[in-house]
């Protein structure tokens, strides 16, 4: 087979990986096949394996897309050595609602937490793993230099708030995304001010 343009190449790219990030947020892993992503991307089977060898490999490369997503929105900015802690907690609510204005999560992504526990699939679930893991170290950053300053009170509760908030980053994007966005900035606020009531020490509830 004759190879295409560059250009013709991007595009058939560009379909395959938009219609499979979009089926796989809806039904997951097992809930797609190779055929409903060609027939999405009015693909022929074999174009489709042009570019990815195997399902495994296409779901993988659409994990590390939301992955992507979720570090441009939130975990990068609060990555920043320089950010204010509050500022960096308030990075991480503000990041969410953005995140929730993505066209690319407007159908949604809970089938990438759908993924079944399979010899096949261990690749898939070590990145979430890892990304998750990343993401916790760029929380406890902030949250411990927030302590180190006195704004933070966190007691011994550092690494069990860390994997809280990775938790609730997480299951927020599910349901949320069918709100308006003064309604998600309200139950951010909410959710925000609740976690760290306990925990503030006078500069982060008032901007909450």
């Amino acid at each position: 087979m004759a190879r295409k343009p560059a250009h013709e190449q991007f595009d058939t790219l560009k379909a395959i990986q938009d219609r499979a990030f979009d089926l796989f947020g809806r039904y997951g892993y097992d809930g797609v096949s190779i055929g409903d992503i060609s027939t999405a991307a009015k693909l022929s089977k074999g174009a489709l394996y042009w570019h990815y060898p195997s399902k495994e490999a296409l779901f993988l490369a659409c994990l590390k897309r939301l992955h992507a997503l979720f570090d441009a929105y939130i975990f990068d900015p609060m990555r920043d050595p320089g950010i204010d802690p509050v500022a960096g907690v308030l990075t991480l609510f503000k990041g969410i609602s953005r995140l929730l204005q993505d066209p690319l999560v407007r159908n949604g992504v809970a089938g990438y937490w759908l993924v079944p526990d399979s010899p096949e699939t261990a690749e898939l679930a070590a990145e979430q793993r890892a990304f998750e893991a990343r993401s916790i170290v760029a929380i406890r950053s902030v949250l411990a230099r927030g302590i180190e300053m006195g704004r933070f009170d966190l007691g011994g509760d550092l690494e069990d708030m860390s994997r809280a908030i990775i938790s609730i980053v997480e299951a927020v994007i599910l349901p949320l995304r069918y709100q308006s966005p003064e309604e998600v900035r309200g139950t951010l606020g909410v959710l925000a001010r609740t976690l760290f009531r306990a925990y503030d020490k006078g500069g982060l509830l008032p901007q909450l």
